[in-house]
C-alpha cells in the first residue's frame, strides 16, 4: 500500500477540526489516538475517565470548539 503525503497549513487543520460535528470530531480523535491503544487501562487512568464523565455531567468542562 503506497502513502501519499499533501501538505496542509496548521491554520487548515484547525479550521478543519473547529467545523466537524463534536460527535464526529470526537470519533475522529478516538481513532487517531485512543483506537491504537489496547492496553488495559491502569487505576489512575479509570478514576480520570470516571472523574471526567462526573465533570462532564456537571456541566463543569471547558468547550474548547468555537464558532
Amino acid at each position: 500500500m503506497t502513502t501519499s503525503t499533501i501538505p496542509v497549513s496548521e491554520n487548515a487543520i484547525i479550521d478543519i477540526l473547529k467545523n466537524i460535528p463534536e460527535n464526529m470530531l470526537a470519533d475522529i480523535f478516538w481513532k487517531a489516538y485512543v483506537a491504537s491503544d489496547n492496553s488495559p487501562l491502569t487505576e489512575s487512568e479509570k478514576n480520570s475517565v470516571a472523574n471526567a464523565k462526573k465533570d462532564f455531567k456537571k456541566k463543569e468542562t471547558v468547550k474548547w470548539i468555537s464558532k
